[in-house]
C-alpha cells in the first residue's frame, strides 16, 4: 500500500500513529498525536521531515511527548512546522512555545504554523524563532470544508468527536491513482515509453502536448483515452471519544466511507461499560460495532487502558472480534487474542 504507519508507545502508556504515505516520487510524512516516549520509536530525520503534526485533543497523554518533536523542528522555515488541532489549539501551543527560554535567535528563521478547528472555520496563527515565538501572527480563516490539510498526493479530512472535550478523528486519503489500460493502449497504436510517466503526473496539464513517435499528442485526450482510475489509499485515526446516539454513529460511518486501515481505541473491555460511559470512552464491542459497518480492510485497536493485565487485553480483543474478525493490537505488543 502507499500509505503505511507504525503505532508508537506500549500497551497501557501513551500512544501515537506516525504515518508515511509514499506516492513513489516522494514521501509526506504525518503523526497523530505525540504521547510521552512515542517518538523514542522514531528516527531523528524522520521526525524532522514530519509535514504535519496532527493532534486530536490535549489531555496530557496526548502531547506529553511535544517537546521531543519541538526540539527537532523548531528552527525549521521551509516548510513551516504545521501542527492541527480542536479549538483552543492555537492558545494551547502558543503557551508550549514561550515555555522555554529564546535568546540568540535573531537571526534565525524558524516558523510555526497551528491550525485550529473551531466554529466550522480553519484559524491558523504563526509564531516566528526570532521573535520567540512570544507574538501571535493571525495568518488565515477559512471555512471548513471537512479537509484540514490537503496536497496534490493526500488529504487529511476531521471530524469533531465528544470527549467531554471536542476531539478530532482524522482520515488521511491518498489521491486517487492513475494507471495505463494495456489494451487501450495497443489499441491506439501507441508504443509504451517514458512519455506514459509524463501523462500520470498530475502537475503536467490536459492542455499540454506530449510527442510520440513524432507525432504531438493533447494529454487531457490522451489521458481520457488511455488511462483508468483506482482509488487511492486510506488510513483513520480514531482516539478518545465516545458516539452518544445512533445518529452520530451513522455519520461516523459516512465519514469513514471506503476507509482502508482503521486504528480505533480500545480503552474499555465491556465489562466496564459504566466506567467507559463517564469517561467518554469506547468499549470492545462499541469497537467491533463500529469496524462492522465501516468493514475496513483491518482494524487496529490501541490505546488500552493500564488496568488491565496481558490475559485481560487478549481477551479485550476477543470482544472485538466477536463483532469484527479482522481486529488485531499493533504487531509490537506480541498481544493476541485466545
Amino acid at each position: 500500500m502507499s500509505i503505511t504507519y507504525q503505532v508508537l508507545g506500549e500497551p497501557g502508556r501513551d500512544n501515537a500513529v506516525f504515518a508515511t504515505v509514499n506516492t513513489g516520487h516522494s514521501q509526506h510524512r504525518l503523526l497523530f498525536d505525540c504521547g510521552e516516549g512515542c517518538l523514542d520509536a522514531v528516527p531523528r530525520a524522520d521526525v524532522q521531515a514530519i509535514e504535519g503534526l496532527f493532534f486530536s485533543h490535549f489531555h496530557i497523554d496526548h502531547i506529553a511527548g511535544f517537546d521531543r518533536f519541538f526540539r527537532a523542528n523548531w528552527f525549521r522555515a521551509e516548510p513551516p512546522v504545521r501542527i492541527f488541532g480542536p479549538a483552543g489549539a492555537r492558545s494551547v501551543l502558543h503557551h508550549r512555545l514561550q515555555g522555554y527560554t529564546w535568546n540568540l535567535v535573531e537571526n534565525l528563521t524558524g516558523e510555526v504554523r497551528v491550525c485550529e478547528l473551531v466554529d466550522e472555520s480553519l484559524r491558523t496563527s504563526r509564531y516566528l524563532a526570532p521573535e520567540g515565538f512570544a507574538v501571535e501572527h493571525r495568518f488565515s480563516e477559512a471555512p471548513f470544508d471537512g479537509v484540514v490539510y490537503a496536497n496534490d498526493a493526500f488529504r487529511v479530512e476531521a471530524r469533531v468527536m465528544h470527549h467531554g472535550v471536542p476531539c478530532l478523528a482524522y482520515l488521511v486519503r491518498e489521491a486517487d491513482r492513475s494507471n495505463v489500460d494495456s489494451a487501450s493502449l495497443t489499441r491506439a497504436g501507441l508504443p509504451e515509453g517514458p512519455w506514459l510517466q509524463r501523462l500520470k503526473d498530475r502537475l503536467v496539464p490536459d492542455e499540454a502536448e506530449i510527442e510520440i513517435s513524432g507525432a504531438m499528442h493533447l494529454v487531457g485526450e490522451l489521458r481520457k483515452q488511455l488511462l483508468t482510475r483506482q482509488a487511492g489509499d486510506s488510513l483513520a485515526y480514531l482516539t478518545d471519544f465516545r458516539v452518544r446516539n445512533e445518529q452520530e454513529e451513522d455519520e461516523l460511518v459516512d465519514f469513514l466511507e471506503g476507509c482502508g486501515v482503521l486504528i480505533c481505541e480500545d480503552t474499555f473491555r465491556d465489562d466496564d461499560l459504566d466506567l467507559a460511559r463517564q469517561s467518554h470512552h469506547l468499549t470492545s464491542s462499541d469497537v467491533g460495532r463500529l469496524a462492522s459497518r465501516v468493514a475496513p480492510e483491518q482494524l487496529i485497536v490501541f490505546h488500552v487502558s493500564d488496568r488491565y493485565t496481558e490475559a485481560e487485553l487478549r481477551g479485550q480483543l476477543a470482544q472485538v472480534r466477536r463483532r469484527f474478525e479482522r481486529a488485531a493490537f499493533p504487531p509490537h505488543w506480541r498481544l493476541s487474542a485466545p
